[in-house]
């Protein structure tokens, strides 16, 4: 579709600061230094449940380089299993009140923005396009998966940045609005 003049399409690998892709498989201990965040962290209303995390082996510890460690505003899309495939979360610092250091597992898609894109823009795109997401997936039924290519080559549109805030800022005012609707029915 056409977009408004100053704007323009970009790839989503082109609107972050490093590379689109899954987290590793972990090796998990009862209990550790570093959580793996699974999709199951990445809860169907929206919001992030940290809880649900496991520890990883603290023997492994040295197999994750720092820019794998989640930080605030990472997006999360979960990238396999029937049902939470497609799912769109975004990671913010308060959902890890002990601060405790946290990678994501090979089942999750971690997008970081760019300092030219806000993070809630892009996150409003993706949780936009997350039915599309659930159909991207590629293989058999029960074992489909969203490829990192596949969100890597997603398109976006991309206006100024100081437009991308006013817009965040709108869609906040909105769902605010829905949220109280809601609440009084």
């Amino acid at each position: 579709y056409d977009i408004p003049e100053g704007w323009a399409w970009c790839e989503l690998q082109q609107c972050c600061v490093k590379e689109i892709k899954r987290g590793r498989s972990p090796k998990y201990a009862e209990k550790g230094q570093i959580l793996s965040f699974a999709q199951k962290c990445n809860q169907k209303d929206g919001g992030i449940n940290i809880g649900l995390a496991l520890w990883i082996d603290d023997a492994t510890i040295e197999r994750y380089s720092e820019d794998e460690y989640m930080r605030n505003g990472d997006i999360i899309i979960n990238s396999t299993g029937t049902g939470t495939l497609g799912r769109v979360g975004v990671y913010h610092s308060s959902d890890n009140p002990s601060a405790i250091p946290i990678v994501p597992d090979s089942h999750v898609t971690v997008v970081r923005a760019s300092g030219y894109v806000h993070p809630a823009y892009l996150y409003f795109c993706l949780k936009a396009m997350q039915s599309s997401l659930e159909n991207m997936g590629e293989g058999s039924t029960n074992q489909k998966e969203l490829k990192p290519l596949t969100v890597q080559q997603l398109r976006i549109p991309l206006p100024p940045y100081a437009e991308q805030i006013m817009i965040c800022k709108r869609v906040h005012t909105m769902l605010t609005t829905v949220s109280m609707i809601e609440a009084e029915l």
